[in-house]
């Protein structure tokens, strides 16, 4: 088996499996899912599957898998303001959103650069992706699941500079018996709410509340780490019960107060009061270590393109690593990329790995990328489909009559029996 290593993805190995045919990809898949199945057997009753997320992309040499919002400066400067300026616009647009996940998947919708990743469950409709433009370039398909890698947490722990965590922090619940820590979130989620109301406040309160997180981080000493996950579900009883959460946590020493000096803060009161306008009542607590890590959000439907393209979102986590030396003069391609690269390794942290512990990719030829393109149509994943309009349908339909031929239909059914099989595996 070949391998890839992407120098633009945090130079990650990869297992690599060349695709030439729709039939090819499916037998790959198949093989994959098999053992997805065993593995899942194994679990005990009551503990979260292992799922499989893709993401096609149409050039293998693109410089990552980062949302469109870190792949300009003035675009991460001003996310706030293109959010808030989209919602002043379009008001309406947003009447049946019921929080910022789904008012930041609407825009993704729309094109607006955000911190949302598509994804999506089908393998095929990635697929799609992947071949979608004729570019020269050859395409590819990275595989991601729910649970976080822990040797790819630790590699994106060690990127940082300006503070210093262990995986037991970051990872909650994280321990040798339980390693399969999940990432996984519903749109309702209170972590999720607190992400994208941050994304939608001031960038001068964004700033502080950054400040905040970091000087938490950067307070906790060893033995903090190691206490902290029990500390703070102590806090949490003790705020349900109005009691001194002093009397639960023996061994916490001054840790509940460097967490009640980050929660008091005036940031983080903004933060507060930001969520309480977006979302209403909101109990005042957050857990700034578990913001470090993205999260696999589903989304509500709120559209037809998210029920066809079965999609759903890796949400990206704030950058709470400034560059060390800010220099003003430094040109800004090269502080985007600085920040691309921690964004990166982050990401990867949701990569699945097989059996041999690599990182699984698919690439596509880019002289392959008609023929499948053809081979997808024919089972009905069409571009029709993936961006349900008139506009699309009709240049669906001229399409297969420019390209129809003799053999079509022979084709057309060899294919449709791969692709019931593959449904079978969804």
């Amino acid at each position: 088996m070949s391998k890839l290593r992407f120098e633009n993805l945090d130079s990650q190995y990869f297992e690599d499996n060349r695709i030439t045919s729709l039939a090819y990809y499916i037998k790959k898949l198949e093989k994959i899912y098999l053992s997805l199945e065993e593995e899942n057997k194994n679990r005990t009753n009551g503990s979260e599957r292992r799922e499989l997320y893709f993401r096609g992309q149409d050039n293998v040499d693109y410089e990552n898998t980062c949302p469109s919002l870190f792949r300009n400066e003035k675009y991460y400067a001003n996310e706030s303001n293109m959010i808030n300026d989209f919602i002043a616009k379009y008001p309406d647009l947003f009447k049946d959103c019921q929080n910022n996940v789904d008012r930041l998947a609407l825009m993704q919708h729309h094109q607006l650069p955000t911190r949302l990743l598509d994804l999506t469950t089908n393998a095929l409709i990635a697929l799609y992706f992947a071949v979608e433009n004729n570019n020269g370039k050859d395409g590819v398909v990275y595989v991601f699941n729910n649970f976080y890698n822990e040797e790819f947490v630790g590699k994106a722990l060690k990127s940082t500079s300006s503070f210093n965590l262990d995986k037991s922090v970051v990872l909650p619940h994280y321990n040798s018996e339980n390693p399969n820590v999940s990432a996984k979130r519903d749109s309702f989620s209170d972590q999720v709410e607190i992400e994208t109301s941050l994304a939608r406040m001031k960038k001068t309160d964004s700033d502080g509340f950054i400040i905040e997180v970091l000087k938490f981080y950067q307070a906790l000493s060893k033995s903090d780490k190691e206490v902290w996950e029990k500390v703070y579900l102590d806090y949490l009883k003790a705020l349900s019960k109005g009691i001194d959460y002093s009397s639960l946590s023996c061994d916490a020493g001054k840790l509940p107060h460097k967490y009640d000096n980050f929660n008091n803060a005036v940031p983080t009161i903004r933060l507060y009061h930001a969520i309480e306008r977006d979302s209403g009542n909101f109990d005042h607590i957050i857990n700034p270590v578990e913001m470090y890590l993205p999260k696999i959000v589903t989304p509500r439907i709120i559209d037809q393109r998210i029920k066809n393209q079965q999609g759903l979102f890796m949400l990206i986590p704030i950058d709470f690593d400034p560059d060390p030396n800010p220099n003003p003069d430094l040109d800004p391609e090269v502080k985007i990329k600085k920040r691309r690269n921690r964004i990166q390794s982050r990401i990867n942290t949701l990569l699945y790995t097989n059996k041999e512990k690599e990182a699984v990719a698919f690439t596509i030829p880019y002289c392959k990328k008609e023929k499948i393109r053809k081979e997808l149509s024919n089972i009905g994943i069409s571009k029709s489909f993936i961006y349900p309009d008139a506009t699309s349908y009709a240049e669906d339909i001229a399409n297969s009559y420019a390209n129809i031929s003799e053999t079509q239909e022979t084709k057309v059914s060899h294919i449709r029996k791969l692709f019931y099989r593959i449904l079978q595996l969804f």
